[in-house]
């Protein structure tokens, strides 16, 4: 009897011991993983950080009177039309593509206006918070990425491609998202002149296959060591240099969309200053 009661104990006291082996087994190969997370996480750049939320409050609700007072200005470029005879859409919705990259800081300057822009048709989500290369032209721009975020709208469909990052390796920067080939299809097909000032340039932005934009609308200097609070707090006042550039280029992105999705929604469509814009479009 006291055999067995001592042979119970030992097959117990391994048990216990197995269960042991393998509970550490387990977080052994989870902190693992973490590791490679994190490896994985760092090596996308700065993307990644989300965005405070005042900044995208601020820039995401510009007031309809900021918009008003800025309306129309003629020496923004407009998008060029193109003759492309499949639509770009995405779940039914027309699609509103932009090609870019975190190290840009052409890029860094579009960004702005395509967020403020867009949130009068729908909302973004999880929108990131980077800077442009700190070894490129206009360093540390202060912007958005879309990498990582999603937006929704009943209107259109968008979709933010980030090639690159922010961190310099080898000459370039590293990767950060692949384009389809589609994507990269319409990338070489008409960011070029005619259509757009240079060749293969970024930023990109293809509105449906209807109307193309490449290139900043304004010039990233405007935003040469301004933060991220300080830029999207003077979206709300008119007569700044940021928001002159930033809102008057939201405008025509505005009058663009409002081309490609039957002027919906009409509260913002029918708006004089948008008219205006959609007339001068091509």
């Amino acid at each position: 009897m006291a055999k067995q009661k001592k042979k119970a104990a030992s097959a117990q006291r391994g048990q216990i011991i197995t269960l042991i082996s393998i509970v550490v087994v387990l977080l052994v190969v989870a902190a693992l993983i973490l590791v490679k997370l994190n490896k994985s996480s760092s090596s996308k750049g700065t993307s990644s950080t989300v965005a405070p939320s005042d900044v995208v409050a601020a820039t995401t609700g510009v007031p309809e009177s900021a918009f008003a007072a800025i309306g129309y200005d003629s020496a923004l470029p407009k998008p060029s039309s193109i003759k492309e005879t499949s639509s770009l859409t995405k779940s039914g919705l027309p699609e509103v593509l932009y090609m870019g990259a975190d190290y840009c800081p052409y890029c860094a300057a579009q960004r702005w206006a395509i967020v403020s822009a867009l949130s009068r048709f729908g909302s973004f989500q999880k929108l990131g918070a980077t800077s442009s290369g700190a070894n490129d032209v206009y360093p540390n721009t202060q912007t958005f990425s879309f990498y990582g975020s999603s937006y929704s709208s009943k209107y259109i469909a968008f979709e933010g491609v980030e090639m690159q990052t922010n961190i310099a390796s080898n000459g370039s920067y590293t990767t950060l998202q692949t384009p389809t080939t589609a994507q990269n299809n319409l990338l070489t097909t008409w960011d070029k002149p005619p259509y757009t000032p240079t060749a293969d340039g970024i930023p990109f932005v293809d509105f449906a296959n209807k109307y193309v934009l490449g290139g900043a609308s304004y010039n990233p200097g405007l935003l040469a060591g301004l933060s991220l609070q300080t830029i999207a707090g003077s979206l709300a006042q008119p007569t700044s240099a940021p928001a002159k550039a930033i809102i008057g280029t939201a405008n025509i992105i505005t009058a663009t969309v409002c081309k490609i999705d039957n002027n919906q929604p009409s509260n913002v469509c029918n708006l004089g200053y948008i008219q205006q814009i959609e007339k001068a479009l091509k």
